[in-house]
């Protein structure tokens, strides 16, 4: 099967920022694994912290749209809450990809693809310490920061262990 998405994504409001899928939606990743959204998925955009957004974007914009769609299904957000981390590396692996297949520059595409990673992290961080929501978020776009500014030869090289190691590294800490 040849990479690329079946098309443009159909969906409805369906309160907040939350979308609801309306016709069955796929992205095939390089190596041909076909990542389904079925028609009826509950969306919220990517899984990225708002933290972030100013610096990545908000959900819904930019060429990482068609992406965050499959992306939200693939991880579990408000359709599949049964994803183990494991499927959901895969689907983070699988956003980068989908990324970088509707243009998004590898630089982007490698931030972008980090803001997925801390938004699993985040997820956990108001239940691992006790923090208010301005603490919380300046933490995690230290992270990001640290991240970016440690991971130049992983974009360069599209070396996406390299890049999960540095990760790793930095939320371990």
């Amino acid at each position: 099967m040849k990479e690329g998405f079946s098309g443009e994504p159909l969906t409805r409001w369906s309160g907040s920022r939350n979308m609801i899928l309306e016709e069955d939606f796929y992205y095939i990743d390089p190596e041909g694994r076909k990542w389904n959204a079925p028609k009826g998925s509950h969306l919220n955009g990517a899984t990225i912290p708002m933290a972030l957004w100013n610096i990545i974007g908000s959900p819904y914009t930019g060429k990482y749209r068609r992406a965050s769609v499959v992306h939200d299904v693939g991880v579990g957000e408000l359709s599949n809450p049964d994803v183990s981390t494991e499927e959901r590396k895969k689907a983070d692996r699988m956003f980068y990809h989908a990324c970088r297949y509707d243009d998004c520059s590898r630089h982007f595409a490698k931030m972008l693809y980090t803001g997925v990673r801390l938004g699993t992290w985040a997820s956990g961080l108001s239940s691992r310490k006790s923090s208010t929501s301005r603490e919380a978020s300046e933490e995690i776009r230290d992270k990001f920061w640290q991240i970016i500014d440690e991971s130049k030869a992983a974009t360069e090289n599209e070396d996406l262990d390299l890049l999960d190691e540095i990760i790793e590294k930095n939320l371990s800490q």
